[in-house]
């Protein structure tokens, strides 16, 4: 799991585990409230009809027609009324009908009340407080009204069904808002996430470039103190690798030049001896080391912005060489072609290194056939992201053995192929020597960058 999956999923999780804690006493908080304004509401439209029917005046038909209109403008809290006589009108609730647990005979389990003794309210029957008791469905609030004819009972049903709906919605309103927090923390810990791991993308970044041998790449000063030290240690070392590289080239250019002295000392000497087999053979190895130190002090003097690793545009360095020998293969008779494939990637060799490689190749290709002797020059993707850069001709071709030796089988010191296998090993890849469809070809794989 990434830095940033881990910061946002403790963050998100974190705020999860704070909402759940508060959840819990907050919807049993709920469940009460709504409870107790479920009662309060079957309560009231109770104490409504009770206070209707303790005007005495309401004849059971009239108080019929009244309480049907209560039910029916919301049947939320049925009300049902029982007389003095035991007839029922309104709704049928549950619960009513049952007798008193105390077995007194007063239904409803609800005792008969004087209610107000004081007579305070004028002409107004009685009614007893609201008693409440649990039912099947909810809860029962009965209110007992005395008359002249005898009690009545007023009750209305506080349903189970609608404590469920308040909580419900109160759950899902609090859900919403616990979606918002959430989300609100998933993006302030997006914020802060993005904002660290950006500083340190940057930093890992830096540190491909620099390992791909751009040692230019510097980490950007920014971020936390943290993130900032990693970046500076890195900077720290990018300017160490650049002074250690600057310090190898300029060794290795100054024992090279040093070499030079000893070495023409040793031709001097060679010139000197009389003429024979063994004088040439000397030469030519002097010729060969000279030409050696010369690729050595060369690359060391490479300059410094193609870094630790070189890397070129493969058809550009063989466009540009193609260019060069064109004239003379031209001038000789010969049929020249070249066929560059479109989209080629960058190869992991410098510019001057691979247009030497192609300098020899070409070279050999024109020394070491006839006139008239078709060449070409093929550039195209290889497998596993390499370039083939194939110099072709028509001639008999390199005997096999000539690479692996350092020299060639015609004549010449093989110097040519030794800089074309080394560019090629340079780059991760190898020289190889083919035959395809009649022509002599030798193939630089060259790696990608």
């Amino acid at each position: 799991m990434s830095l940033r999956a881990r910061i946002l999923a403790l963050t998100v999780g974190t705020a999860a585990a704070v909402l759940a804690l508060f959840a819990v006493p907050l919807v049993l908080l709920l469940h009460q409230s709504a409870t107790e304004d479920t009662r309060q509401s079957a309560t009231d439209v109770a104490q409504g009809v009770a206070d209707y029917v303790s005007t005495g005046a309401v004849d059971a038909d009239a108080l019929s027609d009244y309480v049907k209109r209560i039910n029916d403008r919301s049947d939320t809290y049925p009300v049902e009324v029982v007389l003095p006589d035991g007839t029922s009108v309104g709704a049928s609730v549950p619960g009513l009908d049952e007798s008193d647990p105390d077995g007194d005979g007063r239904r409803g389990g609800v005792r008969d009340n004087d209610g107000d003794s004081d007579n305070r309210y004028g002409d107004l029957r009685p009614t007893s407080q609201a008693q409440t008791r649990p039912v099947d469905g909810g809860e029962l609030v009965v209110i007992q009204v005395s008359t002249s004819d005898g009690p009545v009972w007023v009750a209305a049903l506080a349903p189970d069904s609608q404590v469920r709906q308040t909580v419900l919605e109160g759950t899902l309103l609090l859900g919403g808002a616990a979606i918002v927090l959430l989300l609100a923390a998933a993006g302030a810990g997006e914020l802060v996430t993005r904002r660290l791991v950006r500083h340190l993308s940057a930093a890992a970044e830096t540190a491909d470039r620099l390992s791909d041998g751009d040692l230019t790449a510097r980490v950007p000063d920014g971020g936390p103190e943290e993130v900032r030290r990693v970046g500076a240690a890195l900077n720290r070392l990018a300017d160490r690798i650049d002074e250690l590289l600057v310090a190898e080239r300029e060794t290795v250019a100054d024992l090279s030049h040093r070499l030079r002295t000893p070495l023409t000392a040793v031709r001097l000497d060679v010139e000197s001896l009389p003429e024979s087999e063994r004088k040439d053979e000397l030469e030519a190895h002097l010729t060969q080391v000279e030409r050696t130190l010369t690729a050595v002090i060369h690359a060391a003097r490479r300059p410094q912005r193609e870094g630790a690793v070189a890397h070129c545009d493969p058809a550009a360095a063989a466009r540009d060489r193609f260019e060069f020998w064109a004239p003379l293969a031209e001038d000789q008779g010969r049929d020249v072609a070249l066929d560059i494939e479109d989209g080629l990637p960058e190869v992991r060799a410098a510019a001057a290194d691979l247009g030497s490689a192609l300098d020899a190749l070409l070279e050999n290709a024109v020394a070491h056939t006839d006139e008239g002797t078709a060449i070409s020059v093929v550039v195209a993707r290889g497998p596993g992201g390499a370039v083939h850069v194939d110099v072709r001709d028509r001639g008999p071709g390199v005997p096999p053995g000539a690479v692996g030796r350092g020299r060639s089988d015609r004549g010449s010191t093989g110097l040519g192929l030794d800089i074309a296998r080394s560019c090629a090993e340079a780059s991760g890849g190898r020289l190889e020597l083919l035959t395809v469809d009649g022509w002599s070809v030798v193939r630089l794989v060259l790696g990608p960058r």
